[in-house]
């Protein structure tokens, strides 16, 4: 009819017909298991998505008959932030009555995240809440920071069991002591999103051991064998397997001595970590090139140095003085030192036994009658305080998985009267990292 005008949402509202809107959505994808975050670590019953997998969602119902025009169907999803701690929100180009979300961004990771597919209003109409995992989906969030905040009052808890990890359980005892805030930072931030960014350096699985992240401390084997607690492979060993080599990819699983080789810490490394990771201002190695410790293992040369001479010596006074000023010193030895053995095999000890630990102060020198002493030329015997092997520096006590303190003896006598023979220290001392 000319002349006549009709307005289409009056003449509805006239007919009691509201617009039509989304009413329900639903995910087709399945959802993975993923820790319950209860804080026993045992469970894995809670459903998630995963990153780096794509989501397919779909209208179910409407309030009405469909729209003619499924072009008019928005899709929009939201997420809570944690590093910026506020709600982020997307809406998609693209519109439909199905919506593909492919998962690529870290932040959401352990965040649940808000889909709604509208017509008309994104705040009544299509709602779903789904929770995306945490990027190491097995690890049990409760679990790990209450290990970490342990380990941010006592950093001598942070443990290495039967790893290779000796020089990151170091450098991060040193950390913890520097900034135990940083310290709780990487561990949330890595069990989380996957990664950790300090600076330019980011601490992440190597490209070739993204399997890292599937890892289940409670099935999978090789984790299991390794004895560590769960805060610490997450902060040790992810962070060895970002300096792994092209050759010697290390993801976190020693089932052999291959596997043992890509953990070594090597000295020049773990000093460059010292400011790349540890946060400190300098980090040196003394006394730890190639040749100087070739020179150290060479059966007969080694075994005349040291007959000789007091330089090892001499060199432990330097680092208790360096101690006493609050410099963080990281010692290369080899492990037999703690055992009270003298060795001069091979330079295939530095492969084999080399070990990382940390000076805790306590220096004394005793005579062959065991009595207290400044000579160095009459001292037979020499005691000093360590962090090693997530024992207490002050008494040689440590926690076992199964949460019961027991006794390191050969730690305990280190640490004691008369301590090591001197023979056993210069034979198994290489050098130092300073790090303030």
């Amino acid at each position: 009819m000319a002349g006549v005008e009709f307005d289409i949402k009056k003449d509805t509202k006239r007919k009691g017909i509201e617009p039509t809107q989304v009413k329900s959505i639903k995910l087709l994808t399945p959802l993975e298991k993923g820790s319950d975050n209860d804080g026993t670590g045992k469970n894995f019953n809670q459903d998630g998505a995963v990153f780096g997998k794509t989501y397919k969602f779909i209208v179910d119902t409407y309030t009405h008959l469909p729209p003619k025009d499924k072009k008019k169907i928005k899709w929009k999803f939201k997420y809570h932030s944690l590093s910026k701690n506020k709600w982020v929100e997307y809406t998609s180009p693209k519109t439909g009555e199905e919506y593909s979300l492919y998962l690529n961004e870290k932040d959401i990771c352990g965040r649940t995240l808000h889909i709604m597919a509208y017509i008309n209003d994104e705040e009544s109409e299509g709602y779903l809440k789904v929770w995306h995992h945490n990027r190491f989906r097995f690890f049990d969030r409760k679990l790990v920071e209450k290990q970490a905040e342990e380990r941010a009052k006592d950093p001598w808890k942070v443990k290495q069991a039967n790893s290779s990890l000796c020089g990151m359980a170091a450098l991060y005892n040193a950390l913890i002591k520097r900034s135990s805030s940083s310290y709780l930072k990487i561990v949330k931030d890595l069990l989380r999103t996957g990664q950790c960014t300090i600076g330019s350096y980011v601490i992440a699985p190597h490209p070739q051991a993204l399997e890292m992240y599937d890892v289940n401390p409670q099935k999978t084997q090789d984790f299991k064998g390794m004895g560590m607690f769960e805060v610490d492979w997450l902060v040790l060993a992810t962070t060895r397997s970002k300096e792994s080599t092209s050759n010697l990819i290390y993801k976190g699983k020693e089932s052999g001595r291959m596997d043992m080789l890509k953990a070594v810490n090597w000295p020049d490394m773990l000093a460059r970590m010292g400011k790349q990771v540890g946060g400190f201002s300098s980090s040196t190695a003394h006394g730890l090139s190639y040749n100087s410790i070739n020179n150290k293992k060479r059966i007969l040369s080694g075994r005349i140095h040291d007959y000789f001479s007091n330089s090892d010596l001499e060199e432990l006074l330097v680092i208790d003085g360096l101690h006493k000023k609050g410099r963080h010193i990281l010692m290369m030895i080899d492990a037999d030192m703690i055992y009270n053995k003298s060795s001069y095999s091979s330079l295939a000890d530095v492969f084999n036994d080399s070990h990382w630990v940390v000076y805790e102060g306590g220096l004394t020198f005793y005579d062959a009658d065991k009595n207290p002493t400044s000579d160095l030329e009459k001292a037979a015997s020499v005691s000093f305080k360590i962090f090693t092997w997530g024992r207490d520096p002050q008494t040689g006590k440590y926690l076992t998985l199964g949460g019961k303190w027991e006794n390191d003896a050969d730690v305990q006598k280190m640490i004691g009267k008369p301590g090591l023979n001197i023979k056993s220290f210069k034979s198994n001392y290489y050098g130092y990292i300073e790090m303030y």
